[in-house]
């Protein structure tokens, strides 16, 4: 009986194990900046010891005031967020993605919200640069990916 158990538990941490290796994320550096040329920057960076770092410029304020002010903030994510994040890198598929959309539409560029991606992995780099006012339908998973970025800056800048 006890042989059973072990060899049960031995077949469930080798499945578990080889399901986290299948996922093709390991060791993984993931960058996000949102930008309008000008007026503000915004930029966010996981690390693979689940560090982070977030930096805000406000461009505009700052030449008005004839000072420059970012807001930074450093930290360390639990496990949870994490999970949470490496989830939804894997699951957008950053590195099947086009390297650009939205920048052969000519209207307004000199005001709009552009959105870089990175993903670094193994010695190798994913760019992926989205103009906001493109008209590409993306992945749910990539949305949800986006939004998880942008509520975990605007939970964790300025603490």
């Amino acid at each position: 009986m006890i042989k059973y158990k072990l060899l049960v538990a031995l077949l469930f941490i080798l499945m578990v194990t080889s399901c986290r290796d299948n996922t093709g994320l390991q060791d993984f550096i993931y960058k996000y900046s949102m930008e309008s040329a000008g007026n503000f920057k915004v930029e966010f960076q996981l690390n693979p010891d689940s560090t982070f770092t977030i930096a805000q410029n406000n461009y505009f304020f700052d030449r008005f005031e004839g000072i420059s002010r970012p807001i930074e903030n450093e930290g360390v994510l639990s496990q949870q967020e994490f999970e949470k994040f490496s989830e939804l890198i894997c699951k957008s598929d950053i590195g099947k993605m086009d390297d650009a959309y939205g920048f052969e539409e000519k209207e307004n560029l000199d005001n709009s919200i552009i959105y870089v991606v990175e993903l670094i992995q193994n010695g190798e780099s994913k760019f992926v640069s989205i103009n906001a006012i493109s008209r590409q339908n993306f992945s749910k998973a990539f949305i949800e990916l986006i939004e998880y970025t942008n509520d975990y800056i605007n939970a964790n800048l300025n603490q």
